[in-house]
């Protein structure tokens, strides 16, 4: 009985010492450890309403526009009618806009943005394309979002549709 007692809390205290055990490893500095430093960092965003891309514009939009000189020449304000009709305040002091151009269409898209990350030296905005009715007429959908100043001018967007 006594043998059984020992034997048992000598496996016990050899899992303990097992478990307890770590392992560490010292990576090298450069190079291999480049592809795994890919941390997205979330950015905040506030969608601009009731723009409208003019219509003498043929090129595309630029993704990042850091001055109101910029978006003068390629959007107007569209104000309506209601509470939220007004166009959406843009300080340039403080805040760039990033453009996601979809093109002249002639169908309703609704463009919903997902996540916007700073990844290294860009910004990945996710986001949503949503295809509705069939339309008698032509439009420029876009998607237009509010964010600090001092963000990456490289911006990628990843679709979904």
């Amino acid at each position: 009985m006594r043998c059984c007692v020992y034997s048992m809390l000598s496996g016990l205290l050899l899992a303990g010492s097992l478990c307890g055990c770590s392992y560490s490893a010292t990576l090298p500095a450069t190079g291999a450890v480049q592809g795994m430093n890919q941390t997205a960092i979330p950015v905040s965003y506030q969608q601009a309403r009731n723009y409208f891309i003019k219509n003498t514009i043929t090129e595309p939009v630029p993704r990042h526009i850091t001055s109101a000189e910029e978006f003068a020449r390629y959007f107007a304000m569209a104000a309506t009618m209601g509470r939220t009709g007004t166009p959406t305040p843009i300080d340039f002091t403080t805040q760039d806009v990033l453009v996601f151009d979809a093109g002249v269409v002639q169908q309703q898209l609704d463009i919903i943005p997902l996540a916007l990350n700073r990844v290294q030296n860009k910004l990945v905005l996710n986001l949503h394309i949503r295809s509705g009715a069939a339309l008698s007429y032509q439009m420029h959908s876009f998607l237009l979002l509010i964010v600090p100043k001092g963000l990456p001018d490289n911006v990628e967007f990843n679709v979904q549709k």
